[in-house]
């Protein structure tokens, strides 16, 4: 294998990851339409479960915790790269929407990425 020509997008890339934290069935729907007004192309959602879920059902020894969590925890994550520009209006949009129930959204920006079709 040669070693590939340098990359002109390696210091400094006009994509950035996209990370959406939805806790709640109605702040997934935020999310997603926040994704899709900005113009972000698509995505992969993670159904998570909380650590809470994990300590009741899967380590007895934190069983009589279990009163003290509460009974439901996870989240949905949406994962998805995006334009500069997209993922800044997404942000945008996403501080637009009711503080009680809004998802959690970060933008990270890639130093370099390799993406089908580079």
């Amino acid at each position: 294998m040669t070693d590939p020509a340098p990359s002109a997008g390696l210091s400094g890339s006009s994509q950035q990851l996209l990370i959406g934290i939805a806790r709640s069935e109605s702040g997934f729907e935020q999310l997603v339409n926040v994704f899709l007004d900005a113009g972000v192309p698509g995505g992969t959602v993670i159904e998570s479960r909380g650590l809470a879920s994990i300590l009741r059902e899967e380590l007895p020894i934190f069983s009589g915790l279990a009163a003290l969590l509460p009974a439901a925890s996870g989240s949905r994550v949406l994962l998805a790269i995006a334009p500069a520009a997209a993922a800044d209006t997404a942000l945008r949009f996403a501080r637009q929407l009711p503080a009680s129930d809004r998802p959690i959204i970060a933008a990270l920006p890639l130093a370099g990425s390799v993406l089908p079709g580079d």
